[in-house]
């Protein structure tokens, strides 16, 4: 019995010392982004490096690597509303509160989504439209059937906004370097940005990298935003004021005597 137990343990030992083991190593272009009046959009562009230790090294070069790059925006709870026509006049009906969605969602990968990895590991890791996981308000079940519509809606309109994409291009530059790029559109939101980037191999991952990308406001766009955050009432007075003015000059310049 004794026996037995050591010959075990000593395969077990054995079995460890020759576990593969990858790490992956990420750079962007930029980590800080300024949005001031001129402001068109950017893009950010990641290498990535795959390290392999000494047991994972005498593995073939060929090693079926696949990559995914993930960029995702600030966390913003949305109310998506339904419009359906009331007495001829489209009007808005029922709505949902999605809890928390990311406001950005950039997807790139090396392979096609099926071929990226196992289906439970691509819902684990929320990769895919189909698997983002939305929470709702009112609704205890995560991805409710109840408000599949809603969720379609919200994701159609941020893919329209180019603030949702799934798509290739990430590109190997030789055997364990690769490349993306990720166009940001100038509607993008302020806040903290996650840049994330998976290694897969089988059907498995082996190793990820995390970086994080500052999105904010510049010049006068920021003074403004900052003076509407800290002081709503005198802003609001301010806007109210400068409308009616502009109103009357309007007026004014256009009346027809």
């Amino acid at each position: 019995m004794i026996a037995r137990a050591a010959l075990i343990a000593a395969v077990l030992i054995a079995a460890a010392g020759t576990a593969r083991a990858e790490s992956l190593t990420m750079a962007l272009s930029t980590t800080e982004i300024e949005i001031s009046a001129s402001f068109t959009g950017t893009t950010i562009t990641a290498f990535g490096v795959i390290e392999r230790d000494e047991p994972t090294a005498a593995l073939p070069i060929d090693a079926d690597y696949r990559v995914a790059v993930l960029i995702l925006g600030p966390r913003v709870s949305v109310v998506a509303r339904k419009k359906d026509r009331v007495l001829g006049i489209w009007a808005n009906a029922e709505s949902q509160t999605i809890i928390n969605p990311p406001s950005a969602y950039l997807l790139n990968a090396s392979v096609d989504l099926p071929r990226l990895a196992a289906p439970n590991v691509l819902e684990r890791l929320q990769l895919g439209f189909d698997n983002i996981a939305f929470a709702y308000q009112g609704r205890a079940t995560i991805n409710d059937p109840g408000a599949a519509e809603f969720r379609a809606a919200f994701i159609r309109l941020k893919e329209r906004a180019r603030l949702y994409s799934q798509s290739g291009g990430v590109d190997f530059i030789g055997n364990f370097v690769f490349r993306t790029s990720t166009r940001l559109p100038a509607t993008i939101p302020v806040g903290d940005y996650t840049a994330i980037a998976y290694l897969f191999s089988g059907e498995e991952l082996v190793a990820r990298a995390e970086q994080r990308i500052v999105v904010s406001k510049t010049g006068l766009e920021a003074t403004m935003a900052a003076f509407a955050r800290t002081q709503s009432l005198p802003y609001g007075i301010i806007v109210v004021a400068m409308a009616l003015v502009i109103g009357w000059l309007g007026g004014v310049i256009f009346r027809r005597d």
